[in-house]
């Protein structure tokens, strides 16, 4: 009997984390491959859980409610959703670690207290996250694939075994545009991401045109990157972000924090020189060097060629990668 892949998904979500499922489920379809989307969380009736730009990988979809895969079948978990090993106890059981963080807020107490104090620990508690510890899941997990080797470094040193890397692109909107428009001394951010970090540094530089990327399209978000020169990011990188690879590839001078997947030059290759600590001590420097980027931004630029071709490649390799996982299982 051939497999199915069944991919978990939270229904009505836009982030690059379900936007690379359904990659993931348009990448078996080339391949041949009986792979469903199947969406958690619908509550909204009649409205389809497909956002609406990700309707050019799927023309289908299953509910979680509505599947019963057998043994022979896979069943891709995102890590937010690790609790979903227990629901499919007779299937093979791939979990996709997108964001070691987003695991950790939820599944690990001393995480979830030090990110958020005693709101923290009772979210964990609530949601009784011992019961999907390291030490409890690892045998339960058939295969483990890392969308960073911040997730595999971690996985590693937790003794996760089959390990494997699939990482992900970013969105075609970004990958064939002109870098030819005229650039103002826009520095762009995100504010869900390292934000208090970020408004230190606009206190020791009010002068400058800082913008968040916020409730805007894909295609507002894209025109808002031909424009600018740099774009900021001390946020923690809890997987391979894509906010980088986008801006890169629209022109801009990238420069970031070193927490997460940002520390692991194979998950953001930029030079070190546009790599910092989130330290209130080197404030100064990043400012130095977000001014040199606007003043020099035709030289400034061309840092990041490399990188841009890194990101160019990077479909090619996941296609590649999709195929050496799951062809053999078929």
């Amino acid at each position: 009997m051939q497999k199915r892949i069944y991919v978990i998904c939270p229904a009505y979500t836009k982030t690059g984390g379900t936007e690379l499922l359904h990659q993931l489920v348009f990448a078996l379809h080339q391949l041949k491959i009986d792979a469903r989307i199947v969406y958690t969380d619908h509550t909204k009736g009649s409205v389809s859980p497909i956002p609406k730009d990700f309707n050019i990988y799927i023309n289908s979809f299953e509910f979680i409610e509505n599947i019963s895969p057998n043994q022979n079948d896979v069943v891709v978990i995102p890590e937010y959703n690790i609790e979903l090993i227990d629901y499919f106890k007779s299937s093979i059981i791939f979990v996709w670690w997108l964001s070691v963080d987003n695991y950790l807020k939820k599944y690990s107490m001393v995480f979830s207290y030090r990110l958020s104090g005693l709101s923290g620990l009772f979210r964990y508690i609530r949601r009784r996250g011992w019961r999907y510890n390291t030490s409890r899941i690892i045998s339960r997990i058939d295969c483990n694939l890392a969308q960073s080797n911040y997730a595999i470094h971690y996985l590693s040193s937790k003794n996760f075994v089959n390990i494997q890397y699939l990482s992900d692109y970013i969105n075609h909107d970004y990958m064939h545009v002109s870098n030819t428009l005229h650039r103002e001394d826009i520095v762009l951010y995100n504010p869900k991401k390292g934000l208090k970090f970020t408004q230190y540094l606009m206190s020791l530089a009010p002068d400058l045109r800082w913008t968040p990327i916020i409730n805007l399209s894909t295609l507002q978000v894209r025109d808002l990157l031909l424009r600018s020169k740099v774009y900021i990011d001390f946020g923690n990188h809890p997987g391979k972000d894509r906010f980088p690879r986008e801006a890169a590839m629209c022109g801009a001078c990238i420069i970031t924090g070193k927490n997460g997947s940002a520390a692991f030059n194979d998950d953001l290759p930029i030079p070190s020189s546009y790599k910092f600590n989130n330290k209130k001590e080197e404030g100064k420097q990043i400012i130095t060097c977000i001014k040199d980027c606007l003043t020099n931004y035709s030289e400034k630029n061309h840092d990041f060629d490399s990188y841009r071709v890194f990101i160019k490649n990077e479909e090619r390799q996941f296609n590649a990668d999709v195929a050496k996982i799951f062809l053999p299982l078929i």
